[in-house]
């Protein structure tokens, strides 16, 4: 991962790493992210042109445009984002990702670049097999820190809004998946640590994103429905219960085989 933006771009100063470079099987990665917002940003676009290859079955080449809102707005000034140490799960065939995903404002002014040329490698051979749909539903608790989160989508355009009680800069995102590529399908159970200075402050949030514009996709092999389920709870630095988002099959489960 490395910048590809411009001198005239909002988020200045940017380095990106990856520690270790190349992510060895198997063990700990992080990804730290930094830069200079010279502007509050509340709009941004997502261009993404990458080509992408994973689990033996996915050859795609993306290009598509994702809208995104958020409020409040990410605030003038120093920005950190540190990803990790995370271990990847035990995954059939590798993970690769080339491309770019270029960002700009409201005003279609840029505001960073980002150029990925990743291989995650082989973890296992092994995987069941299963298909179904899925679709998102909220499972928080009373008492968690991330008050009347709602999810919904219409017409492209997914929006997720809430309420914090605290400012979070601090969270672990921990996953109960189930990941199904067409027929192949394999658990995923991970604890992802994410830190964001400034932080997201305390009060109302919301997030939306799209629609995309129509995506084309190239693909050397069959295309292949990629489905998710399972839960993602996201706890905050003292343990504390942020929220839950459970994946739940939108269909019966077909019969399961092993490959």
């Amino acid at each position: 991962m490395s910048s590809c933006g411009a001198a005239g771009d909002h988020l200045k100063d940017v380095k990106i790493s990856v520690s270790p470079d190349p992510i060895a099987k198997g063990k700990p990665f992080t990804i730290d992210m930094s830069g200079n917002l010279d502007a509050d940003l509340s709009v941004m676009n997502a261009d993404i042109d990458l080509t992408v290859k994973a689990l033996g079955v996915i050859d795609k080449a993306v290009k598509t445009m994702v809208p995104v809102s958020i409020s409040p707005s990410m605030v003038a000034g120093p920005q950190t984002v540190s990803i990790g140490p995370l271990t990847l799960p035990s995954l059939p065939g590798s993970i690769e990702a080339d491309g770019t995903i270029k960002i700009t404002n409201d005003k279609k002014e840029p505001v960073a670049c980002i150029k990925l040329a990743l291989t995650v490698p082989a973890m296992s051979d092994e995987v069941d097999a299963a298909a179904q749909g899925s679709k998102l539903s909220v499972c928080s608790a009373p008492s968690d820190h991330l008050h009347n989160l709602t999810l919904s989508s219409t017409a492209g355009v997914s929006t997720a809004t809430g309420s914090l009680d605290e400012a979070v800069t601090k969270l672990l995102a921990n996953l109960d998946l189930k990941l199904e590529v067409g027929w192949l399908s394999h658990k995923i159970d991970m604890a992802i640590p994410v830190s964001y200075s400034p932080g997201f402050v305390k009060g109302a949030l919301k997030l939306t994103a799209g629609p995309a514009s129509p995506s084309l996709i190239s693909d050397s092999k069959s295309l292949i429905d990629v489905t998710v389920t399972g839960t993602v709870k996201i706890d905050d630095a003292a343990s504390e219960e942020i929220a839950c988002v459970s994946i739940e099959p939108s269909s019966e489960l077909q019969p399961v085989i092993t490959v």
